[in-house]
């Protein structure tokens, strides 16, 4: 009962805090970005997380082209990185670092948001394009739930 209060809690703020940047639809014929977290104890300190795109072009602002990838309708853009309903930082690849320092004891909550350079969340009908991980430190299996919007294969719920 706790664990799933705490998770509540994790996702509501987690949600709001999504919430506070603008959204922009991908568009019509725009090939659906996905997203899928993967995250690993780091043997000195903390965890790490490693993100999956498909259908995306996970860059930073000044590497922004208009290369094949956008005459493709493929997306570009950037990730904003939350714990805990925080926003912590940009991610402009697939691999990040999260200190001890940023985590708590028992549950927290890593989510990632695929967004534009513009800093919009990217939305497919009416619904963000985010993945994450819940996860408890002090747990011999990390991961308790892992989810994504819009999952790259169908071994995640889709909500």
């Amino acid at each position: 009962m706790f664990v799933a209060f705490a998770l509540q809690s994790s996702v509501l703020a987690s949600t709001v805090e999504i919430h506070q940047h603008k959204s922009k639809d991908i568009g019509q014929g725009t090939p659906v970005p996905k997203i899928e977290l993967s995250v690993f104890r780091d043997v000195m300190d903390g965890i790490n997380v490693h993100i999956e795109v498909a259908n995306y072009v996970l860059n930073a602002p000044d590497l922004t082209t208009k290369s094949p990838s956008s005459e493709e309708g493929i997306l570009q853009g950037h990730a904003h990185v939350f714990v805990n309903g925080t926003k912590r930082q940009r991610l402009y690849g697939s691999d990040m670092h999260i200190p001890q320092s940023w985590l708590k004891d028992g549950v927290n909550q890593v989510a990632i948001s695929l967004n534009s350079h513009q800093h919009e969340n990217w939305v497919s009908d009416k619904q963000n394009i985010v993945g994450s991980v819940f996860l408890d430190l002090s747990k011999e299996q990390l991961v308790l739930h892992n989810f994504t919007s819009q999952p790259i294969d169908k071994t995640h719920a889709r909500h």
